[in-house]
Parts: C-alpha cells; sequence; structure tokens
C-alpha cells in the first residue's frame, strides 16, 4: 500500500499546462494496473475542462492507485521543481537524451517526456535525488587497517562493488531481516557515485502491518508488509560510511556488514570520536573565526545548554543573538562560557558565503549533529575538523532539518 502527496501534478492548472495528448500517453501505460484496482482514465469524449478536473480528483486518492503509478508520479513530480529539474541536467546522461525533449517543454513536460522513452534513467536520477534529501546519518569511522591489519590506502571504488559480491552482501543482509521479523528475500541493494562517494540504497521489507482503511462508510483491514529504503554511504577519501536507517539494530547491521564486505573485517568501521564543544571554552569567540574557513563569512552562537555539576542534574539554557557578546551569568567568570559546568547542547548561526540569510547548525555532542538542509556541508565540516569540534574519525549522527 503506497499513500503519497504530489506537490503538483494534481492540481487542474498544472495537468492542463502539460496538455491532454502527453498525460495521456502517460497515463495509458498504467491503464490495465489501473482497471485491476476497479479505476478508469477519463473518456476520450469529454471536453479538456473536464478532462483535467477528473484526472485531478483521481490523482488525489493515491491510496487506490497502482504502486508503480504512484512511484512514477513521485519521480516526475519531483523532477518538475526547480532543485529536481536542476539535478536532472546535472546527471550523467542528459545530455544524450536532450534531443528527445520536444522545443519550448516545461519542466514538467520533459519529465514526463524522458520517462515516455527512458523510464529507467529517471528513476536512476530521482533515487540519487532523494538521496541527497536524507535527513539522519551515523557515521562510522574506520580504524585505519583492512583485515590484513596493513593501513588503510584505499582511494579506488571497493571491489565489492561488482554484482556477485552484492548479492553476497545482500544475502548475508536479508539473513538479519528474516531472522528479525522483516520477511526474507525481500532485500536488493543499488550502487550510485555521487560526490566522490558511494551511495547504497537498500530496500527491504519492514515488520508486518495491519492497519485499516476507510472507503465509502466500510472499514477493511489490510494486512501487508511494507517496504523500508535505507542508505549507507562510502567514503573513500575518508575511509568511513555513514548510515541512514530507522532503528539501531540496522545501523549497527550495516556497520559491521559493510565492513566485512568493503573492508574485511566486521569491526573495520569501528573507530568512535565524538563532536565536543570545548572549543568554546578553551579558544572563545575565537572558534567562531571565519578566518581561513571556505564557503563561510560569519558564525555566531545564539543558544548555549548547560548541565551542572550537582545532584538534581539541573539544565540552563542561554538564548541570544550573540552569547559571546553577553555577560557571564557568574559574575566570577572572565566570560560567557562556564568553566565547571557540561556544555551539552549549543546552536550557531552560520552564514554562508554569497548568503544573505543566516542558517541553523546545531551541535549535541557526544554524536549528534543538525544542519539546516540549505547549509553547505562541507563548509560545515570543515569549520569543524579546523575548530576542534569534530575530530578525523569518528561516529556521529548528522540531522538535516
Amino acid at each position: 500500500m503506497t499513500t503519497l502527496k504530489l506537490k503538483c501534478l494534481n492540481k487542474p492548472g498544472v495537468l492542463k499546462r502539460i496538455g491532454r495528448p502527453l498525460l495521456t500517453r502517460f497515463f495509458e501505460q498504467f491503464a490495465p494496473q489501473l482497471n485491476s484496482n476497479g479505476l478508469s482514465l477519463p473518456p476520450p469524449e469529454i471536453s479538456d475542462a473536464d478532462f483535467f478536473n477528473s484526472l485531478a480528483r483521481l490523482l488525489m486518492r493515491p491510496e487506490d492507485l497502482p504502486d508503480s503509478l504512484n512511484e512514477a508520479l513521485v519521480a516526475v513530480d519531483d523532477l518538475s521543481t526547480l532543485q529536481g529539474f536542476e539535478s536532472l541536467e546535472k546527471s550523467p546522461g542528459w545530455s544524450m537524451r536532450q534531443s528527445l525533449v520536444k522545443p519550448e517543454s516545461t519542466r514538467e513536460d520533459i519529465a514526463l517526456q524522458l520517462w515516455l522513452v527512458d523510464r529507467e534513467f529517471i528513476i536512476s536520477v530521482h533515487n540519487q535525488l532523494r538521496l541527497t534529501r536524507l535527513t539522519v546519518f551515523e557515521y562510522a569511522g574506520s580504524t585505519g587497517r583492512a583485515a590484513t591489519g596493513s593501513p588503510s590506502t584505499l582511494q579506488t571504488p571497493p571491489s565489492t562493488l561488482d554484482k556477485s559480491a552484492i548479492g553476497i552482501l545482500t544475502f548475508a543482509l536479508d539473513q538479519w531481516f528474516a531472522t528479525n521479523h522483516r520477511g526474507s528475500e525481500t532485500t536488493r541493494i543499488e550502487v550510485y557515485p555521487l560526490r566522490g562517494e558511494y551511495w547504497f540504497l537498500i530496500r527491504h521489507g519492514d515488520v508486518f502491518i495491519r492497519a485499516p482503511k476507510v472507503r465509502q462508510q466500510t472499514t477493511e483491514i489490510l494486512h501487508y508488509r511494507p517496504e523500508r529504503d535505507d542508505v549507507v554511504v562510502y567514503s573513500p577519501n575518508l575511509d568511513e560510511i555513514r548510515v541512514n536507517a530507522r532503528t539501531q539494530g540496522e545501523r549497527e547491521l550495516y556497520i559491521r556488514q559493510f565492513g566485512l564486505h568493503l573492508r574485511g573485517s566486521l569491526d573495520y568501521f569501528s573507530h568512535r570520536a565524538p563532536y565536543t564543544l570545548e572549543p568554546l571554552r578553551t579558544c572563545g569567540a575565537g572558534a567562531l573565526d571565519p578566518d581561513g574557513l571556505d564557503g563561510i563569512s560569519n558564525i555566531t552562537l545564539r543558544e548555549l545548554q548547560i548541565l551542572l555539576n550537582n545532584n538534581q542534574r539541573e539544565t540552563i539554557t542561554r538564548q541570544a543573538e550573540d552569547i559571546f557578546r553577553c555577560a557571564p551569568l557568574d559574575p566570577r567568570q572572565a566570560g560567557p562560557i562556564p568553566d565547571d559546568v557540561h556544555l551539552a547542547r549549543a546552536i550557531f548561526d552560520i552564514q554562508f558565503a554569497g548568503g544573505r540569510k543566516a542558517h541553523p547548525v546545531e551541535i549535541r555532542p557526544p554524536n549528534i549533529l543538525k544542519v539546516s538542509r540549505r547549509s553547505d556541508p562541507h563548509a560545515v565540516q570543515d569549520w569543524l575538523l579546523k575548530r576542534g569540534f569534530r575530530k578525523n574519525a569518528c561516529q556521529l549522527e548528522h540531522v538535516l532539518v
């Protein structure tokens, strides 16, 4: 069962802009599946206005549509946005497919036309777009030594990217999923090279669900096993992985199995070196100095949470436009960062080069980093490493909000 929300393709105005001929060609690809679901496309004899309104009403009920149609609609819908279309234009296969697009086509037209002639290309670009939107990653740094005990010198794609090795990894993951009530023989792995890294999209079954569904004043109980998408990213330059998965058990599974199948040891990605806020105390405002940082023009500390060293675990949160411009909480202290407390959480406003608006970045030791979607994560990591907030190898959670 797939329930999805479209941004624009379910609006009559957008459908009208695309035009009836192209929409008819697209939706006719799914006519058999629609008929099997008791649905039908608008008849050809109705007026254009009725056609677009009828089609919009049909798309307002994604829970009744075939999963294959929902997936195609979401791909076209996402790639019709400014960000999605930019991803389409930057994709390696774009130049050789431009000739397939009619002149004076809109973004929606282009996505639909390309789906009709090369749906695998559209699916691949859309999957890569989805990967870049992920929200939570847990990092696992390497020990620096492969199974042979020699220092890590991996600079090329892992040899395990071939199909046979992916099959072995798939089997290993599937065994864990079957043992942990996620179903057997449900795992699929796709590999996407992105930004000098290797992104593994892992699709697998989840725990069985029984859910009520209401239609025409009748409630039915649906029994089904949902599909989950997890992601593991391997960075050859840093020799580390980061994982996007819902449960701690799944995250540990990927960290260990990818260590084994990429580098030959279950414990290869086991280096733990967390974030720290100590530079705020030791360097003061100097820890926020943008001098020498690529892509950052200004950093301000606007919120700090401290944990007092008493039996009550008392927490104090301080907020200001710039905490380093405020007076100390204790007049005996030289600055606004206390000496004898635990620094539990900090929120910074970072203005990136060329930007007019500052974006929040939150550090919560020992292992959580939150970065807004419009931030430059590479610039943030450069700052954290240069100012001592992050060590070179670590395991952490990286959250984009």
